[in-house]
This record gives structure tokens, C-alpha cells and sequence, in this order.
């Protein structure tokens, strides 16, 4: 197969994964909670930011809000309302009592948190964890090698809360060198004090996503490591006289990343899910916080736009990998 028939088989493959997957999202968001639960639009709290929440005004937002995502229409009537607004990125109005006016607005506000804080520690994560992986197979079964397995091994299978409380008792609490509530903190100041304020904000919730997510990528890269190390070119740079260092890092670490670049894709399709319990914990104002927010509040048009740009960014990256690796390696293609 041709790298271009390749392409647009993955394509093609990509728009069938997402309209499955907008379907699912309509039947879990439109229809089970309003079947199973009785949900009654008509009763909905639809706040109008900045105006008085008298009833009168209330109920025309709600009358607003039925009609745009169709709750007035038979339920086919409905999907396709649901399908359109999906791919337009239209995703209507919030419809708990904590948050106000349109989804998208809502999204535009908060994701840049949740990016900052999941972007920044996926990618110091699959930094570190990509030479700590290469260093630790290069010293199989020797201290360095035994220590940093146990210790990643350990932070990788410990639950996110814990690290997390820790990470505030002894820091924020006893320590006080950092808000314990970063919204709370960094809503104090404006200009710029407010971006050195967010980046002290930041750190206790990046060190400890960091430390959960750096075992993944050592363990990968380190098993990966391992099985290049055996292969023949890696002896022929050796029996070149190439130091060390030059082979590892200049001939295994570009073959055994490989499996890892998929792995670091994916995590970066799932930046805007948010870390619900991280962000809960340190009280970062993510999409993470407030996703926790709409579940406990009811606010589905909230829960089904993230759903859905959550799987919208799992898919595309997975595509981007996949058509990375039909371009390097042809194999891949037939």
C-alpha cells in the first residue's frame, strides 16, 4: 500500500471512530440520565452571569437553552441537532448552578489551566523518564539500576490523592511554601504578579502528576531499551570504539523511543480530560476541577463537550502516531 492509500485509509477509519463515538456520547448524556434518573429540562437552574436571578429571566434562558440542544424535538430530530452541534463545536449552554452562559466560553476559560499543568508535566514526565529508562537498562541489575525501578515502580502505583496530600501537608500546610488552594491564591493578583503567583501555584500539582507519571515511560523505555541493546548495530558501534555514551544515546535511545512516542501521543490526547482528583485536591481551576463540578451538579452539555474533545484529541493522536510510524517505517503500511 502506497503512503497516500495508507493515509486516507487512517483518515477514513479516524471520521467512522468518531461518529461511534459521538453516538455514545449522545445515548450517555441525552438519553440514559433523562430516561434512568427522570431529569426534567423544565426544571433546570440556568444562571444568567451578571443579571439578577429573578424567575422571569431564568425561565427565558431555560426556554433558550431547550431549544438550541433541542429538547423541544423528537429524539432523531435531537441526535442530528446533537450531531451538528458536536462537529461545529457548538455545545450550548451550562445547566448547573455553578457555572453560566455558553460551554465552549466555559471550556476557552479553563482549559488553558489544564493544559498548562497536564502539558507541561506529560512532557517533562516522558523527558525524564525516557533517559532515566535508557540509564537504568545500561546498569541492569546493578544499585542504580535496582534503586530507580523500586522508587518509579513505587510512585507509579501509588494513588494520585496520596501523593497529592502529602505533597500539601508537608509543603503548604507545615512548609508554607505554597497556597493551598491555588484559584483561591492566584485570584489575588492581576498583571504581573498573577502569572508568578500561578506558577507558584503550579509547582505542587506538577511535581506530583510528574512523579505518578514518570514510572510509565521508564518502564516502557527501559523494557524497549533492553531489547535494542541486543540487536547487532549496537554491537558493530561498539566494536567501532564508540564510547558509551554515544551509543546509547545516539543509536538505542532514537530505536527504543519508538514504542514510547505512542504512549506520550496518547497522553497528550488526554491533556484537556483534566487530573479530577489533582486538581480537586490542590484546588487548580482545570477542566479537571470543573468536570467534577458538572458531574456533581448535573451539568451534562458541560460533560458531553468534554467527553467528546476528550476522544476527539485520543483519536487524532492516535492517528498523528500512526501516520508517523507509516512514514518511518514501511513496514507498517502493508
Amino acid at each position: 500500500m502506497s503512503l497516500l492509500g495508507y493515509i486516507v485509509k487512517r483518515l477514513a477509519i479516524t471520521v467512522v471512530i468518531m461518529f461511534v463515538i459521538a453516538a455514545i456520547n449522545f445515548f450517555l448524556f441525552q438519553v440514559l440520565p433523562f430516561a434512568l434518573l427522570g431529569i426534567n429540562p423544565e426544571v433546570w437552574y440556568v444562571p444568567a452571569l451578571g443579571t439578577s436571578h429573578n424567575l422571569q429571566y431564568i425561565t427565558i434562558i431555560r426556554e433558550k437553552v431547550i431549544s438550541e440542544l433541542g429538547f423541544n424535538l423528537p429524539l432523531q430530530y435531537r441526535f442530528l441537532r446533537y450531531i451538528e452541534s458536536m462537529f461545529t463545536f457548538h455545545f450550548g449552554y451550562n445547566v448547573g448552578s455553578v457555572l453560566s452562559g455558553p460551554v465552549s466560553a466555559t471550556i476557552a476559560r479553563f482549559a488553558p489551566y489544564t493544559i498548562l499543568l497536564l502539558g507541561g508535566s506529560t512532557i517533562a514526565s516522558f523527558i525524564i523518564g525516557e533517559y532515566l529508562g535508557v540509564f537504568s537498562a545500561s546498569r541492569r541489575g546493578k544499585p542504580a539500576d535496582k534503586v530507580s525501578f523500586v522508587t518509579l515502580l513505587f510512585l507509579y502505583s501509588m494513588p494520585s490523592f496520596w501523593i497529592g496530600m502529602m505533597l500539601l501537608l508537608v509543603f503548604a500546610y507545615y512548609g508554607r511554601f505554597a497556597p493551598t488552594s491555588a484559584a483561591a491564591y492566584i485570584s489575588q493578583f492581576t498583571g504581573l504578579g498573577f502569572y508568578i503567583a500561578l506558577l507558584r501555584a503550579m509547582a505542587l500539582p506538577f511535581i506530583s502528576l510528574t512523579l505518578i507519571s514518570i514510572g510509565g515511560f521508564y518502564l516502557i523505555m527501559r523494557s524497549s531499551t533492553l531489547e535494542v541493546m541486543n540487536e547487532d548495530y549496537v554491537l558493530m558501534a561498539r566494536a567501532k570504539g564508540l564510547r558509551e555514551r554515544d551509543v546509547l544515546y545516539k543509536h538505542v535511545l532514537r530505536n527504543a523511543v519508538i514504542p514510547v512516542m505512542t504512549v506520550f501521543a496518547i497522553s497528550l490526547g488526554f491533556v484537556l480530560s483534566g487530573a479530577v482528583i489533582t486538581e480537586t485536591i490542590f484546588g487548580w481551576p482545570g477542566l479537571g476541577y470543573w468536570t467534577y463540578m458538572a458531574i456533581i451538579t448535573q451539568d451534562f452539555p458541560l460533560e458531553q463537550a468534554i467527553f467528546f474533545i476528550i476522544s476527539l484529541m485520543v483519536v487524532l493522536a492516535n492517528l498523528v502516531a500512526d501516520l508517523l510510524y507509516g512514514f518511518l517505517d514501511p513496514r507498517i503500511r502493508r
